[in-house]
């Protein structure tokens, strides 16, 4: 059934009747308190291509970045098309290049995505304005808009592609909108390739109503002209289709579940549930009795299938182990509840299959399935961003069927509007606070650290990146960097970072930016791993539970580290795929160490032979002899201090003058040896000082895992636990 309702629009009060003052209204108050968040991800990346566009409006790739962990052209960084960057160039001419202002480069944006949608669900529904509030309160769209990436802008040109379409073919007036509707499909891929797939949806209603086939021959032939155009183009500015690369890019950076397509299937109908959650919560609304029951029982199978048989894969190791998570009853249940909901959009969508068989139900499938088809199969990661394009025709088909029920079904509508309203603010300010964090992380940094004559080095990137390189930092690049004495690095620990050589730095401190929010969007909670960017960090698109706190490491380097690394990948860098360095190469000059005795050394080897013989006594001995020889020697310091807190016979132990002999062995090596470091916290543990005793655990942890000496990180670790358990 097609609707046109605007009749009825002129009947009703002044809100109906001025649709656009309510959307921007509504999205004002949305997005408006979120105008100054951080550049976080990958919103670095877009705004870096808009400045070049500012200085080269021709070349908007040409630059180098180091976002992969060496200096590399931005073309083969980063593969997403250049509308979005030319849109926030004119914001940033204009408005100044602070977040305000790029921010109101996506609020309009954001508006245009919404006055679309609302055109189109005025040709295929009755009730457009709930179809787009339904799509304002989901999570996809709120927090997309609050970033300052692609994905608002895809769904902007694509929606009003569509609408052109639909006009044309409803007017015999209009036929030039064909070619309007062609040229606005080519400028979706331009803001983001994915729509491509989406891009099949106007061959389709091209042959389901009307004729007038040259007409719409020749829109699709102007999209196909642009879009082929656009790849010769690129090719030959940079040597290679862009097109070309981001298809290889999404098969060489692709990470397979441990469960394999099965689970990868869970991940993605938990995302697609999460990204368009007033389905779930509209549910009541929408069903009948029976088909209620069907889903309790679908729900308790799904529950059974988790509590019995586990996670099936659905986390990657580097997240956790499936065993970890299957502990939380809360886990399985905030998984199976959004599953639930992904599932609910195949059944939406049978269900108007069965009751109206028309070209607008046949469309909205088609639109449906080719988005979930490109985030599951295709797509490098499973995120909520690309379930984004999927909005509008979930909205429409809602709206379609509760047009389709009795009007005493669709009372207190509002109810479930206002929980998805709330559900997705919390959303958007749980993202918010991520943002800002990095952004205060990196002024604090640089407030405390960075000094005349050495270089602040920041170990990442994302939105620390940018703030840091405003600031006059650097990233480190691990095929040139050189890294030399006084110099500083900040390391953020809840990413990928780069292993600096064992005993050439030296701690400064931690730089713990606590989050205030009840839901996790990046990582391992406490009960719940979650990924709203890529479900490489976790099987859900956002889990309750207070996020773990954003570490910043900071560490000074003691002795010149030159990095000269290589890509194992360097012939295949060119065919799409980034720089992979599974081991770091370096040089450091003059390792700065305490020299030793031979006599010293002597004492220190006997007494290490008589403690695997189990004379502990004796052991102790020698390494108090080897003290009177030489009285700054860290070694003998330092095991001195270990087998005082530690040894079996307790009459053997002094705790007190452990703690003092390690707290002189970590001074004497200016404390960049992780192992004196672990010392000191076991003495401390061991005298009764739990409080010093887990921080200094806790620096040893992070030196040493920042030194790649991860069973050393892994003592720390337990010794953290221990201590805070007692």
């Amino acid at each position: 059934m097609e609707t046109e309702s605007v009749p009825a629009a002129a009947k009703a009060g002044w809100l109906v009747r001025h649709p656009f003052w309510v959307i921007g209204a509504v999205l004002a108050a949305c997005l408006g308190p979120f105008l100054n968040q951080a550049i976080q991800t990958d919103d670095t990346l877009f705004v870096w291509t808009a400045q070049q566009i500012v200085k080269h409006p021709l070349d908007f790739f040409g630059f180098s970045v180091n976002w992969w962990g060496s200096t590399i052209p931005m073309w083969l960084a980063d593969y997403n098309p250049p509308l979005w960057p030319y849109l926030l160039a004119g914001a940033g001419g204009l408005l100044g290049w602070h977040e305000v202002g790029l921010h109101l480069a996506g609020f309009a944006v954001a508006f245009a995505a919404a006055a679309g949608i609302y055109c189109l669900a005025r040709q295929w529904c009755e009730r457009p304005l709930l179809a787009v509030m339904l799509v304002l309160v989901m999570p996809a769209f709120w927090v997309s808009s609050t970033t300052l990436m692609c994905d608002v802008t895809l769904l902007a040109c694509w929606v009003w592609a569509v609408v052109w379409w639909e006009r044309a073919t409803a007017s015999e007036h209009s036929r030039w909108l064909y070619l309007a509707a062609g040229a606005m499909a080519a400028m979706a891929v331009f803001a983001k390739y994915s729509a491509l797939n989406t891009l099949t949806l106007l061959p389709l209603l091209c042959f389901t109503r009307g004729r007038n086939y040259g007409w719409k021959l020749a829109g699709l032939a102007v999209s196909g002209t642009l879009i082929a155009g656009y790849e010769w183009i690129s090719g030959r500015m940079y040597g290679h289709g862009l097109l070309w690369l981001a298809s290889q890019f999404a098969r060489t950076t692709h990470y397979d579940f441990p469960g394999g397509w099965s689970a990868k299937t869970l991940v993605g109908l938990a995302f697609l549930g999460g990204s368009l959650l007033p389905l779930l919560l509209l549910a009541p609304w929408l069903w009948r009795r029976k088909l209620w029951l069907a889903g309790s029982a679908l729900g308790v199978g799904l529950l059974l299938w988790l509590w019995l048989g586990g996670t099936p894969g659905l986390v990657h190791p580097w997240v956790a182990t499936d065993e970890s998570l299957t502990r939380y009853w809360d886990f399985r249940l905030q998984l199976i509840l959004l599953v639930l909901g992904g599932l609910l959009v195949p059944l939406l969508a049978g269900a108007e299959c069965w009751q109206r068989r028309d070209r607008v139900t046949l469309a909205l499938v088609w639109w449906l399935g080719s988005v979930f088809f490109f985030t599951v199969v295709l797509n490098w990661t499973v995120n909520v961003r690309s379930f984004l394009p999927a909005a509008p025709a979930v909205a429409i088909l809602v709206v379609r069927r509760l047009s389709a029920l009795p009007a005493g079904g669709r009372r207190w509508l509002w109810l479930p509007l206002g929980v998805s309203a709330l559900w997705a603010l919390s959303v958007a300010v749980a993202n918010w606070q991520l943002a800002n964090s990095e952004r205060t992380a990196m002024f604090k940094i640089a407030a405390k650290h960075q000094t005349p004559g050495h270089t602040l080095w920041l170990d990442g990137h994302s939105g620390g990146q940018y703030y840091l390189e405003r600031l006059g930092g650097r990233s480190v690049d691990l095929e040139h960097s050189l890294l030399l004495p006084g110099d500083v690095v900040a390391v953020p620990l809840q990413g990928d970072f780069v292993v600096l050589p064992p005993g050439s730095v030296s701690p400064l401190n931690d730089v713990v930016m606590r989050l205030h929010s009840w839901l996790n969007l990046q990582g391992r909670s406490a009960r719940a791993a979650a990924g709203f960017y890529t479900a490489d960090d976790g099987p859900l698109p956002f889990a309750v539970g207070v996020p773990q706190a954003q570490e910043y490491f900071v560490v000074k380097v003691l002795s010149p580290v030159q990095y000269q690394s290589q890509p194992v990948n360097a012939r295949e860098m060119l065919a799409g795929a980034v720089p992979s360095f599974p081991k770091p190469s370096y040089v450091v000059t003059n390792p700065p160490a305490v020299a030793d005795d031979p006599a010293a050394k002597a004492q220190i080897k006997a007494a290490g032979d008589l403690l695997m013989a189990g004379q502990e006594a004796a052991a102790i001995q020698r390494y108090q002899s080897a003290l009177e020889i030489q009285a700054n020697n860290p070694e003998a310091l330092s095991r001195l201090a270990w087998l005082l807190a530690t040894a079996r016979q307790p009459d053997l132990r002094d705790t007190r003058k452990a703690v003092q002999l390690a707290s002189q062995a970590v001074k004497l090596t200016d404390s960049r040896e992780a192992g004196m470091i672990v010392i000191l916290a076991t003495a401390y543990a061991a005298d009764g000082n739990l409080a010093k005793a887990e921080f200094t655990a806790r620096i040893g942890r992070d030196l040493a895992l920042l030194t790649g000496q991860s069973a050393l990180a892994d003592s720390c670790a337990r010794l953290i636990g221990e201590s805070a358990g007692r």
